[in-house]
């Protein structure tokens, strides 16, 4: 079973906006099959725990959840994104494949 855990931009972008990216790319790799982790989903589980959670715990939750895919997609823009980056690296330190998602007539 492929599981994807979705990655990119959210900080600097409209809530909205970055929902929407995520979104989009959740509704393609569900409809491919997959299984998918959207971290959008996963903040707010975060946020109902702690509600001044930091940084630093989501990031935590972010890596627990790539521990348990097969791959990782980087949405456009994912490469100005410091946790972005550091999602990568951790799926690619644990040997998951790497996917690049685009999206088709999205906003620029």
């Amino acid at each position: 079973m492929i599981i994807v855990y979705l990655s990119g931009k959210m900080t600097g972008l409209e809530e909205s906006e970055y929902k929407e990216n995520f979104r989009n790319a959740e509704m393609f790799y569900r409809a491919c099959g997959y299984e998918v982790v959207n971290p959008c989903n996963l903040s707010e589980i975060v946020l109902k725990r702690k509600p001044d959670a930091s940084y630093e715990d989501f990031m935590r939750e972010d890596f627990k959840a790539i521990s348990g895919c097969t791959h990782i997609a980087l949405l456009e823009g994912w490469e100005t994104s410091a946790g972005a980056r550091k999602e990568k690296a951790e799926a690619e330190r644990l040997g998951l494949e790497v996917m690049y998602y685009r999206a088709i007539g999205g906003k620029k």
